[in-house]
């Protein structure tokens, strides 16, 4: 006969109804003591499979205590060192444990500190598009129930700071599906929701509307008629229906961390209305170490440009200023319309306190398409908005910075604002055609010269940078 340990706060009519196999989930070990108590041993006593994840790194001492609380099989999320191994992909991660274990029910811990509430969303999100589970959130003695179909993320989302302004994340997206929907899952998993997501879909064929009708239909999805509009126009088009007072601007191929928009939120709460966007950092494969160690990456610092993979702006200082110029197309958007936001008083805040992954390689995309944009668009924004004693200087500076710059200096990722034009080097060298490519770029720049001159504004802001300085 089996003696069924008492369950603080679970009857045993509640344990009898949760199926197996079961997968758990908490923080640390002391978290999974407080949460579960003997609720696993029990479930083991009656046959049901347990999988017990932790978020902390493996120990002898920590594997000890987890099986003492009765799990069949422990996994560990950290590295040795306690950093988080993969956490840019945390949601997914914990998605394919899901998949290869098959439970029928979830368990949650969720403690109060910001580590088991990021994990506690990551599981949510990550179980939430799968098949029908029970998902049971244990906090504090507390019990909630429901179905991953019926809202595991409502249950397990905290409650919302009213002191903290609301935020609508925009993302411009082109046939990069797997890629948006592990963007679209971190957004779900965020400790600071979202009040809304809006994805302008530039008529992609391969299945993103699609699945993202299926798996997210919370989100907005703007669907363009036909793939040939820029990256700038499709953004406006997002930037244009947000009626929230933040824009978080990102692109499709990046992967937030559970805290990035919390952190991001409270950072600009700190600074003056006239602060518009704050930029945060981001991390890609291939950048140099010398680059991420760099004092000018890991200060705040107010700057010429933002990252338009994972900014947070005021959504009224994006309409003063006029958003994306859709004749830029694509690259070097973000320098254009910085300039414009200086130019009304705004500035741009550099905030290395959160940051996300970003899938593309670190610097200029190879191709001849980057070269042609990146080298006109670069022109086109400073013949609106540099001085001229700045544009002067720039051919120049275009000969000493760029194309005399050696591959040992540009391998070295050295630290400017002008992070577009790291590996424009490489891509002269590597891109067949490319000097053609550039003379057909200089071509456009001067049919558009009374474009730029019916547009000048010379910006003499004390933030203000040319593209090589």
């Amino acid at each position: 006969m089996v003696v069924t340990p008492k369950i603080p706060d679970f009857e045993r009519e509640d344990l009898e109804s949760l199926a197996g196999p079961v997968l758990a989930s908490a923080a640390d070990p002391e978290d999974a003591a407080s949460a579960f108590g003997t609720m696993l041993s029990a479930l083991r006593a009656r046959g049901r499979a347990v999988l017990l994840v932790v978020a902390s790194a493996e120990s002898e001492a920590a594997r000890a205590r987890l099986r003492e609380l009765g799990a069949s099989e422990v996994r560990f999320l950290a590295s040795p060192e306690g950093r988080p191994e993969g956490d840019e992909t945390l949601v997914a991660r914990l998605r394919l444990i899901a998949t290869e274990f098959g439970p029928a029910t979830v368990l949650c811990a969720s403690g109060p500190t910001p580590g088991a509430r990021a994990l506690a969303l990551a599981l949510a999100a990550a179980v939430a598009n799968g098949p029908e589970r029970a998902f049971v959130l244990c906090a504090g003695g507390a019990i909630a129930r429901c179905t991953t179909s019926a809202g595991a993320l409502a249950i397990v989302r905290p409650a919302r700071d009213p002191a903290l302004p609301r935020t609508t994340a925009v993302v411009s997206t082109w046939n990069k599906k797997e890629d948006l929907r592990a963007n679209v899952e971190a957004l779900r998993a965020q400790t600071l929701p979202f009040d809304d997501i809006v994805v302008v879909d530039n008529a992609s064929r391969d299945g993103t509307a699609a699945m993202l009708a299926a798996e997210f239909p919370e989100v907005r999805r703007i669907v363009m008629p036909h793939d040939r509009y820029g990256a700038c126009e499709t953004f406006n088009i997002g930037f244009s229906s947000v009626t929230t007072e933040l824009t978080a601007i990102l692109d499709d191929d990046i992967v937030m961390p559970p805290e990035w928009l919390e952190k991001a939120t409270r950072r600009l709460a700190l600074e003056p209305a006239t602060t518009a966007i704050v930029s945060t950092q981001v991390i890609e494969p291939g950048t140099p170490a010398s680059y991420l160690a760099s004092k000018a990456v890991n200060e705040e610092r107010y700057m010429s440009t933002f990252r338009g993979c994972a900014s947070l702006a005021r959504s009224d200082a994006l309409k003063k200023a006029g958003y994306y110029d859709v004749r830029l197309f694509i690259y070097g958007n973000e320098r254009d319309l910085t300039c414009r936001l200086l130019n009304l008083g705004f500035r741009v805040l550099q905030f290395p306190g959160c940051h996300v992954f970003h899938k593309t390689p670190f610097g200029i995309k190879m191709g001849k398409r980057s070269l042609y944009f990146h080298a006109r668009n670069a022109w086109l924004s400073m013949f609106k908005y540099a001085p001229a004693g700045d544009l002067v200087r720039m051919p120049w500076l275009v000969v000493s910075k760029v194309l005399l710059r050696g591959r040992e200096k540009e391998a070295e990722g050295t630290v400017t604002d002008a992070t577009g034009t790291i590996g424009i080097g490489r891509s002269l060298r590597e891109t067949p055609g490319a000097w053609w490519v550039l003379v057909k770029a200089g071509g456009n720049v001067l049919l558009n010269v009374p474009y730029c001159l019916k547009h000048r504004a010379p910006c003499r802001a004390p933030d203000f940078e040319l593209p090589l300085h």
